[in-house]
């Protein structure tokens, strides 16, 4: 059999996104300068808070680029390190994103690889990073019959993101990946910090007592024991149709994110706090 011809996008297909609107308000950027490429981070919190966007944001600030892959419960080994693909008469093996943030490293100098929701992983699926995750820093994907492995100076800086255990479809961290990772754990905002990120977001085209009022509504549905709670991913959204189809029109979109007692609860509160009487 001749060599395996082995493909993946090209480096500069994942230079950082520019432009990125993200208000640090957790102050984790001066957290990233100092642990980027020395210490494996996993950010631990509810949805909506921003896990991803810091680091995002983080590697559009320092020019670096950034592999991101979306985990769930059906990654197997040939989502991590690759698989073949059938394309004609030729079967080229396709790699998956931790091969790939490796050899992106190696060519451009340093690489930041994000796995987001890296605890909807299986325990199993969990296993395959131990290697990436120490002080081995390769792979071996006889796959391929590939060795992955940073080069002298190269640089990966291996980060995740994850909700907490409270939230269905998702496993417990393995003790020997847990090892591996500073867990860093980021929580709602407190209202004056949700006020810089949507004002960041929404700018000024929101009267102010709307945001408070807003604000007010996401953070009673927080406190509450609700089967969803609106997140700061939430309010920006509801700020953002209350441009386009007013306010009313905004929050009954939003009511559709509960379902049953709790759109109940929603609504009586819209009513109290806007004085609304949502359909």
């Amino acid at each position: 059999m001749g060599d395996v011809i082995v493909e993946r996008l090209p480096s500069d297909a994942f230079a950082p996104k520019q432009g990125l609107i993200y208000e640090d308000v957790f102050e984790l950027h001066p957290l990233f300068d100092k642990v980027a490429f020395k210490a494996n981070v996993i950010l631990v919190g509810p949805k909506g808070v921003a896990k991803t966007l810091s680091i995002a944001a983080w590697a559009a600030a320092n020019s670096c680029p950034i592999v991101t892959f979306d985990c769930s419960e059906d990654v197997r080994r040939g989502h991590l390190f690759g698989m073949n693909i059938l394309r004609g008469d030729q079967s080229p093996f396709v790699l998956g994103p931790i091969p790939t943030a490796i050899e992106v490293a190696n060519e451009v100098g340093r690489c930041i690889l994000c796995l987001e929701e890296i605890n909807a992983l299986t325990p199993a699926a969990q296993k395959m990073l131990n290697a990436i995750g120490d002080y081995r820093r390769r792979l071996e994907v006889p796959e391929c019959k590939r060795v992955f492995e940073l080069a002298d100076g190269v640089q990966l800086w291996l980060t995740g993101s994850m909700n907490t255990s409270v939230y269905g479809g998702v496993y417990e961290l393995n003790e020997d990946l847990k090892s591996r990772f500073r867990m860093l754990p980021v929580d709602y905002p407190s209202k004056g910090e949700e006020t810089r990120i949507l004002k960041a977001c929404v700018g000024n085209g929101v009267k102010k007592e709307t945001i408070k009022d807003v604000l007010t509504l996401a953070h009673e549905t927080r406190q509450k024991s609700l089967a969803y709670a609106l997140a700061p991913r939430d309010t920006v959204q509801i700020l953002e149709d209350i441009g386009s189809c007013g306010l009313e029109g905004a929050l009954r979109l939003a009511s559709g994110k509960f379902e049953g007692q709790d759109r109940d609860f929603y609504k009586t509160r819209v009513s109290s706090i806007f004085g609304i009487t949502l359909k």
